[in-house]
């Protein structure tokens, strides 16, 4: 069945599509799962200019402990966005969080956004920050493009995430298989993609996958990049 999901993105249900998975078959999960605070309702911003986070409920409730443990059985190690909302993962260790400094600007219009987001590793190591300014429709330095997905992450803090920990896996590069259950825009699959790895990427939304798959389709038709892992 791996075979048959690798380096594409599948619309279907991960929860089922995980319980069909033999255990330890995945390297590392890079993942955002929905955090249950009922972001696509939000409403941010100032002045009367507000923020639409969607229509759907996408956000409406947080992934099953059963889901979670499904991820454990299945992958080596984890690397979960939002790991601050979902008690199970604090049960499992997780020293070694990762927090995102999105460089928000100090000022009374930004204040309405959190500076920075955790992600939750089953890494013990020391806690890590990545720097990457994003916030409003900025993206590093420069205006990003239209986000298919309301929660969408950059795709160079994922590219920057998976050189740093990719290394501790497998120094060779082989082999090795990386997956995101909960795909969304697709920023794992393209960062994998343009990394040179191996992945497993699943959405249930047929609006998310349809745009997903078309930027995945549009990074592959690009020249794959080299990529060293010493």
């Amino acid at each position: 069945m791996i075979e048959t999901l690798k380096n594409k993105i599948t619309l279907g249900d991960s929860f089922e599509i995980l319980k069909r998975l033999p255990d330890k078959c995945i390297d590392l999960i890079l993942t955002d799962p929905p955090y249950g605070i009922k972001a696509n309702s939000m409403q941010l911003g100032r002045n009367g200019h507000k923020l639409p986070r969607g229509e759907s409920e996408w956000d409406s409730e947080i992934p099953s402990d059963e889901f979670f443990l499904e991820m454990f059985r299945v992958s080596k190690n984890q690397i979960i966005f939002g790991g601050n909302y979902f008690p199970i993962l604090w049960k499992y260790g997780g020293k070694g969080f990762i927090f995102w400094d999105k460089c928000q600007p100090s000022n009374s219009f930004m204040d309405c956004f959190a500076d920075g987001e955790l992600a939750w590793t089953s890494y013990n190591k020391p806690a890590k920050r990545y720097k990457h300014p994003y916030y409003g429709n900025i993206d590093g330095n420069t205006k990003s493009g239209e986000k298919i997905h309301p929660t969408q992450k950059p795709l160079k803090l994922f590219e920057m995430i998976l050189r740093d920990y990719i290394s501790k896996l497998n120094p060779a590069g082989g082999g090795v298989l990386i997956a995101d259950f909960f795909s969304g825009s697709g920023t794992t699959a393209v960062a994998c993609h343009n990394l040179g790895l191996d992945f497993i990427a699943v959405e249930k939304d047929e609006k998310f996958y349809k745009l997903s798959s078309e930027r995945l389709k549009n990074a592959q038709a690009q020249m794959r990049l080299f990529f060293s892992y010493d």
